[in-house]
């Protein structure tokens, strides 16, 4: 019975020897507050660590408790190698932030991103990372309204189908021609050349025409435009308003904190692109150009779906930076492959030069069925994919993948730099999308996991478009020139590289060796024919 007293007498002296620092508190009200933060703040991070409905979803700690970590992976350019890492480490589904897991496999790929049918409920895109920059900016292509998203597609597909890139096909490859011009002349001077700045300059003069009805003539002046120039920051700026659009209802206060630079730049982005489309709207004379408006404006005008100017500004604008940005990515990250791969180099223009005997036989037609070539142009989408960061989708109500309203995501760099999707998943190996061969010890790539344009009602609508140009640029640098690198000593991975939801590209500095159609394969050395 002397214990029980002796055990109330310990609790009660327990808590008087509490009651010093509770009175420390009470008179300090600074340390009430950080103690209470503190408080706060390690239960946040406690139970969505250990107790929240996603809890048994392996990531790292730090980062299935906060957001923080993946918000400043974002802002430094890494959030593709951090992902990259942790799916190589926890497996094809890890825990990247409190509500959002990011998958590696080809079933969530399709659940996620493709047409489910009637009987299920679409994951559509997340609200939060795609808020419009002011609250009078109507949705675009691009955008999170579903209705909106549908009408918009309905109308651009018509610029887009196979009739239309076949008529467009002329404009491909007169501006083609400029840029082999250009590069002719320089090579004829022996200077080196930034190839990653000239397939930008011939890309943007390209969808410039295509969409604006003028080119921004980077190619002829050989300096960028200033809307090209602005366009650059595009993905940085992105990547910075996303991250803060992830703390509602807060957000519109830390839009206050954006570097003033980067929202002038924005803005003065979007105005100039609201000139050049209300310019090519009103355009007289122009009914039958073969470009991406004139379809586009027969096709709703007969359908009697008018778009406001603002309407056209805005998607005008999506699709011309879509339709350059992203192939000229993709483009100058296949031409690196090559150089630093040396013996797929010399397959590969032994395949262009053997098919084609004068310049003017190569075109957006004959180089479509060039089966290595499509390997290579493939093996580079793989490697290097023009969009870096999965497109985030909500899970609806009942279609699990965490429960209905988790954030979810497929993210391609990190997907198909795994293992157990592609072997050897860090190696340029075309060979992989070639048909089976008893000559090859290659696994061939895995078609359902392989969606480099995303797939379903949101897969990118120019696809054709980005194939044929990329084809048809290889063919004609290969076939004119010896190419090797500056340095051959420059030998790097793609994925090394900062992404800002887009690529913070390198400089491809590159010796041009100008051979016709002759020469040694294309790894440098041949005959030089000047200018």
């Amino acid at each position: 019975m002397a214990s029980e007293p002796a055990a109330s007498s310990n609790s009660g002296s327990g808590f008087t020897s509490l009651l010093p620092s509770l009175q420390v508190l009470t008179q300090h009200p600074i340390l009430s507050l950080l103690f209470l933060t503190f408080l706060t703040i390690s239960t946040y991070a406690l139970y969505n660590a250990y107790l929240h409905p996603l809890s048994s979803y392996p990531g790292p700690i730090l980062w299935r408790s906060f957001r923080i970590p993946y918000v400043l992976a974002t802002q430094r350019g890494i959030l593709h190698t951090r992902l990259t890492t942790f799916h190589a480490h926890y497996g094809p589904v890890v825990r990247v932030a409190p509500n959002e897991l990011s998958y590696a496999t080809a079933s969530a790929l399709h659940d996620i991103y493709g047409n489910r049918g009637p009987t299920h409920l679409p994951f559509e895109r997340n609200r939060t990372s795609f808020k419009k920059m002011t609250p009078d900016e109507p949705n675009s292509i691009v955008g999170w309204h579903e209705g909106d998203h549908a009408r918009y597609r309905r109308g651009f597909a018509q610029a887009f189908s196979d009739r239309a890139v076949r008529e467009q096909s002329a404009v491909v490859e007169a501006y083609v021609d400029t840029f082999m011009r250009e590069l002719k002349v320089r090579a004829g001077r022996g200077e080196v050349v930034d190839l990653e700045r000239w397939i930008t300059y011939l890309l943007f003069d390209l969808s410039g025409d295509l969409t604006y009805g003028e080119s921004w003539r980077c190619l002829e002046k050989g300096a960028e435009h200033p809307w090209v120039a602005i366009a650059s920051d595009f993905g940085k700026g992105l990547a910075l308003i996303g991250s803060i659009n992830a703390y509602p209802p807060i957000d519109k206060l830390l839009r206050y904190i954006i570097p003033k630079r980067i929202l002038k730049r924005s803005m003065d982005h979007r105005k100039m692109s609201q000139v050049q489309a209300s310019k090519r709207i009103y355009q007289r004379g122009e009914e039958e150009r073969k470009d991406w408006v004139t379809p586009t404006k027969k096709y709703i005008e007969a359908k009697g779906d008018a778009w406001t100017e603002k309407e056209w500004g805005i998607n005008l604008l999506v699709v011309a930076f879509a339709g350059s940005e992203t192939t000229a990515s993709a483009l100058t990250a296949i031409v690196r492959m090559l150089l630093q791969n040396k013996d797929v180099l010399h397959r590969l223009t032994e395949e262009i030069r053997g098919k084609f005997k004068k310049e003017e036989d190569i075109g957006v037609k004959s180089t479509g069925d060039l089966e290595y070539l499509n390997a290579c142009v493939d093996e580079g989408l793989r490697l290097c994919p023009p969009v870096v960061i999965g497109i985030p989708r909500v899970v609806p109500k009942g279609g699990g993948y965490g429960g209905g309203g988790t954030y979810v995501t497929f993210n391609q760099f990190s997907a198909y730099r795994q293992s157990y999707n592609f072997p050897s998943p860090n190696d340029y190996l075309p060979e992989r999308f070639l048909p089976p061969s008893p000559t090859t010890t290659i696994p061939p790539a895995n078609p359902t996991i392989f969606h480099p344009f995303q797939l379903g009602r949101h897969q990118c609508i120019g696809q054709k478009t980005a194939m044929l140009e990329m084809r048809l640029v290889l063919a004609r640098l290969l076939w004119t020139f010896d190419i090797r690198l500056k340095d051959e000593e420059d030998v790097w991975d793609w994925g090394e590289q900062a992404t800002y939801i887009l690529w913070d590209k390198r400089a491809l500095e590159v010796v041009l060796v100008r051979v016709d159609g002759g020469g040694g394969g294309g790894g440098g050395g041949g005959r030089q024919r000047g200018g």
